[in-house]
């Protein structure tokens, strides 16, 4: 299991990386969040789903074709890593591509450390 999860967040921050040479990568992560909230909020909620779509399209349109294409890649990844072992994935992607501040206090808790 921890040589699949290892290998799961190398997969995801990879793609991460590929946004990083035109897009600021703390931007890109969070709006990935945004976008991925909404694509998951839209499959069982379609009440509001027009704004929600709206607001995902508002997202998307900042980006050139290779990030938009990206972005489902990354969703993907994830379902597949959360399907082989429940845990805070993006935690990990997140500390892996050096996203925190230690000085706001942002830091990755391991996932044993948080059970």
């Amino acid at each position: 299991m921890q040589m699949t999860t290892t290998y799961r967040v190398q997969a995801i921050t990879n793609l991460f990386q590929g946004c990083r040479y035109k897009h600021d990568l703390y931007i890109v992560f969070s709006d990935w969040c945004k976008c991925a909230a909404i694509s998951l909020r839209n499959g069982a909620d379609l009440n509001g789903r027009e704004a929600r779509e709206a607001r995902s399209l508002e997202i998307i349109r900042k980006y050139d074709k290779t990030t938009n294409e990206t972005f489902p890649q990354i969703l993907s990844a994830v379902i597949q890593a959360l399907e082989e072992a429940p845990q805070d994935i993006l935690g990990q992607v997140f500390h892996a591509l050096e996203l925190h501040n230690t000085a706001r206090g942002q830091f990755f808790t391991p996932y044993p450390l948080c059970k």
